[in-house]
């Protein structure tokens, strides 16, 4: 028997820009790297003020521009419940870090949460490890923040990968 899929957030604030980025990138990593049967990739928010509502148009657009899906995101919000069901909390900026380490209760939780751009070593060599939120920005915002993501979304891959050889060696 399989153990349980590897499973991967992403969290911002509204789960309507940032978030769903890393979702929809890195569930599609995942699939095409043939370990759609080994990790759960999700997305929320720390904030409920967009629940129920579609990624923003911006982000949809973004994506699309690059070849992805994001038109069958919701939005909704980071349940602390979840923490045992997590292996991978990837929050998008310090604030974010900081709700999330509150909610998850114990130190066992809390190392579970990093920065998604933890995972682009050009990120790291920079100290750039916060994604910016385009929500009051224009297009070249959503840009730039679908290509941060993107970035990090490869590196990981590469640590989801190494984690699945672990689990399974």
């Amino acid at each position: 028997m399989l153990p349980r899929p590897l499973h991967v957030t992403f969290v911002c604030s509204g789960n309507i820009c940032r978030s769903p980025m890393g979702h929809v990138i890195l569930q599609r990593m995942v699939a095409e790297a043939g370990l759609h049967d080994h990790v759960l990739v999700t997305s929320s928010g720390t904030g409920d003020w967009h629940v129920g509502e579609h990624a923003d148009p911006r982000t949809v657009a973004v994506l699309a521009q690059h070849g992805y899906d994001g038109s069958r995101h919701r939005a909704r919000e980071f349940d602390p419940d979840e923490f045992a069901d997590l292996d991978l909390v990837l929050a998008s900026d310090e604030g974010h870090v900081r709700v999330l380490q509150r909610l998850a209760r114990t130190p066992h939780n809390r190392a579970k949460i990093h920065l998604v751009r933890e995972f682009d070593p050009e990120a790291v060599a920079a100290g750039t490890l916060e994604t910016a939120d385009p929500w009051y920005g224009d297009e070249a915002h959503f840009l730039r923040c679908f290509t941060e993501v993107e970035a990090a979304c490869r590196g990981i891959l590469d640590h989801i990968r190494g984690q699945i050889e672990t689990d399974h060696a």
